[in-house]
């Protein structure tokens, strides 16, 4: 069974277009509370014998408060998908429950973490054989672009496996942080391609930011007179480049670039996995490729 991606995203679209306040004004308050927050926070001096401490202990709290807005920003998506006619103060919705979202997003990491590190020692050890072989160098170098391939795949597809607990716990959230991992296991076995393929989709959007910040850092580079001269194999010039590419104008003006693009791709991309998570849903329900789901 697969989904008809056109379908759904024209859905989203549609969706989309009548919210209000307007889909790109809720992206743009998203983008306010997390990156605009994080600058903020990056701009707060730190006391010079604790900054390491310090700094880590505002990056941690500052993670927890993305991932509940980033929640919030799973329910304004799919109360927009079912045409719930949700507000800016969705968002915020997710502080309500913040405890359960971050039990569910560490236990999802645990759990990520912990089947990855598997799949890393099953797989290196045959893989060591080819990539330390000195008989056919080009056995190794393929045994190593393969073992790269795997392990990339597996954590892909990691991610996929969890990737409807967000919407399971907001559909359900006195059922705890724990059952929607179980929830979307069962829930995506046998989807994670479709729902690839749908993330995958977007590729066009990406490649655009990823240009627009790319001509961005470009420029900077240049007005620094690094490109007058360039070395690739000269470290020195490689340490003068990325200590302008990291420096924080270079980084604001980057991010701010991709403005523009994420107004439309942040709801719209979040838009269509609420749609992609209805649609299963809605199949479950109907008997195709049913899920066993866990009991409570």
């Amino acid at each position: 069974m697969e989904i008809d991606r056109g379908e759904l995203k024209f859905q989203a679209r549609e969706r989309m277009a009548l919210t209000d306040p307007k889909f790109w004004v809720v992206a743009l308050a998203y983008l306010a509370m997390t990156t605009g927050v994080s600058w903020v926070i990056s701009l707060i001096p730190l006391p010079a014998g604790d900054a390491s401490i310090i700094g880590s202990f505002f990056q941690l709290l500052l993670q927890l408060y993305t991932t509940v807005v980033g929640f919030g920003l799973c329910l304004w998506s799919l109360w927009t998908y079912r045409q719930l006619d949700p507000g800016l103060n969705s968002l915020m919705q997710g502080f309500s429950v913040a405890g359960r979202v971050v039990l569910m997003e560490l236990g999802i990491f645990v759990r990520v973490l912990g089947w990855y590190f598997l799949i890393v020692m099953a797989m290196t050890i045959p893989f060591a054989a080819m990539i330390l072989s000195q008989t056919y160098y080009l056995i190794g170098f393929a045994g190593t672009l393969l073992l790269a391939t795997v392990l990339v795949v597996s954590l892909i597809a990691l991610a996929l496996r969890y990737a409807m607990a967000p919407y399971l716990l907001a559909d359900r959230p006195d059922d705890g942080p724990t059952a929607p991992i179980y929830r979307s296991a069962a829930l995506m076995r046998g989807w994670k391609m479709e729902l690839f393929k749908l993330e995958f989709s977007f590729i066009g959007y990406d490649l655009i930011n990823f240009l627009l910040s790319s001509l961005v850092l470009l420029a900077l580079v240049g007005q620094a007179g690094l490109l007058n001269d360039v070395n690739i194999l000269d470290p020195l010039w490689w340490t003068q480049v990325l200590s302008v590419i990291y420096s924080a104008p270079a980084v604001i003006l980057s991010t701010l670039a991709t403005v523009p693009i994420n107004l439309r791709l942040i709801p719209y991309r979040s838009v269509a996995r609420a749609g992609f998570y209805d649609a299963r849903m809605m199949a479950a329900s109907n008997g195709i490729n049913r899920p066993e789901m866990p009991p409570l």
